[in-house]
């Protein structure tokens, strides 16, 4: 009996080590032996360590109250060789309510937006939180928040935070929320409470929010969505229940291409009407990442394109989308020229989002501009992506940072244009 035992052990054993590396799909497998992405399995030098995560998202969309409600499980595995008896989450929206250390700085950095006269309240609020179910302490301090864990958690152990919070649109330049022909436009970024790195060169990450780049430590996200039943959606990561949030006939009703003689600015048109209280919820999951951004409008049009099995996607709101018919289908080029002369782009989609900004997340930028003008800004952001495979931008002083994309971005330019030049593209 012993044996059957030890035998059913080991077969359960070689189950787990030998799931099948699956980046698009839950369950979640960066950890896995055979993820190529994975930094276990091809170490810089001995001894190298990064912490892992994985965040369990449940979130509502208030569009009323511009706001959105969340419920998270974010597991955390120390990969270092220290005993933790403290954490640190990043409140990033916080740097948007008056008083703030990025709001005393004052100048060009100064939080940006006009507060909701009837929702003046601004940042995220946790509610609760607790590690493997025991209360833990919390200190805020603006956008820090600092966890005092009830038992210290040793080298090569895990915890779970399980935590509810509120994130207010207003003030913060990315998170953006503007109004256009009628209809409200809403950007997830730095919109959850995100774990702090800790690392070995500098230890736990407490920088205040003054506007600048994010560090974040590499893992899966698992994320539903629960929006209002007009919205278009797009996020990082492989939506995982198409056929409920994007059925045929709606994404036949979407596609760009039936608004190429759009006249600019024109009001949109109504695919779905908005009903007060019918809802959708948008389920992604991705590996490899270390954040998760979103992007949702009612007057999102849709383009798709693809590259070596890499789709990539273009949303634009309708009185946008005669001047991004070939935005899909640039972003597919860019993808193309930087994996072949930077580095191989390593995620299954990309998605170009009309969002009045410059900005890139996993999987997903938020962009503006049109054709023909659009492209700087695309090209731009793709050799962010691509460089940050590798590592993060905070490593590096700004400007130098910036300096190292802009090489990058600009031999892309070259490579594309000898590569394409007089090919009709774009036309």
């Amino acid at each position: 009996m012993r044996r059957i035992a030890l035998l059913f052990a080991i077969s359960l054993a070689c189950a787990a080590f030998t799931q099948r590396y699956d980046p698009l799909r839950p369950p979640d497998s960066f950890r896995q032996a055979n993820n190529p992405y994975y930094w276990k399995n091809s170490p810089p030098y001995a001894g190298y360590w990064q912490q892992d995560v994985h965040y369990d998202m449940d979130a509502r969309l208030d569009e009323v109250h511009d706001l959105i409600e969340g419920t998270i499980d974010l597991t955390y595995w120390n990969n270092s060789p220290d005993t933790l008896r403290e954490v640190f989450f990043h409140l990033y929206a916080n740097a948007a309510k008056p008083g703030s250390y990025l709001d005393q700085l004052g100048g060009d950095n100064r939080a940006k937006g006009a507060t909701n006269a009837e929702a003046p309240a601004r940042g995220t609020d946790v509610l609760s939180m607790t590690a493997d179910g025991k209360e833990v302490q919390l200190e805020v301090d603006n956008t820090i928040m600092k966890v005092t864990l009830p038992e210290p958690l040793l080298p090569n152990t895990k915890t779970t935070f399980h935590y509810t919070f509120i994130t207010h649109w207003g003030g913060m330049g990315r998170m953006k929320l503007f109004n256009a022909w009628g209809f409200k436009h809403f950007d997830g970024t730095q919109w959850y409470p995100r774990l702090s790195v800790y690392d070995r060169k500098f230890g736990w990450d407490t920088q205040q929010h003054l506007g600048y780049e994010f560090y974040g430590d590499f893992g899966g996200f698992d994320v539903a969505l629960d929006m209002p039943n007009d919205m278009v959606v797009e996020a990082t990561g492989w939506l995982q229940n198409p056929e409920e949030v994007m059925p045929p006939e709606l994404r036949k009703k979407l596609d760009i291409a039936n608004f190429k003689d759009k006249p600019g600015n024109e009001a949109p048109s109504v695919i779905t009407p908005y009903q007060s209280g019918v809802r959708k919820v948008w389920k992604y999951h991705a590996e490899n990442v270390h954040d998760f951004a979103f992007t949702a409008d009612p007057t999102y049009r849709i383009g798709e394109a693809e590259w070596n099995g890499i789709k990539c996607i273009a949303v634009a709101q309708e009185p946008h989308a005669g001047k991004w018919q070939n935005a899909a289908e640039y972003a597919a080029k860019c993808i193309k020229v930087h994996s072949e002369y930077v580095g191989m782009y390593g995620y299954p989609k990309m998605v170009v989002a009309d969002a009045r900004d410059g900005m890139e997340y996993p999987m997903l930028t938020l962009d503006s501009g049109e054709e023909p003008n659009y492209r700087i800004l695309f090209m731009h952001d793709r050799a962010q992506l691509v460089l940050r495979h590798g590592g993060e931008q905070r490593d590096l002083p700004r400007h130098a940072g910036r300096g190292l994309h802009a090489v990058h971005r600009n031999d892309g330019h070259v490579a594309y244009w000898r590569g394409h030049a007089g090919d009709g593209a774009g036309q």
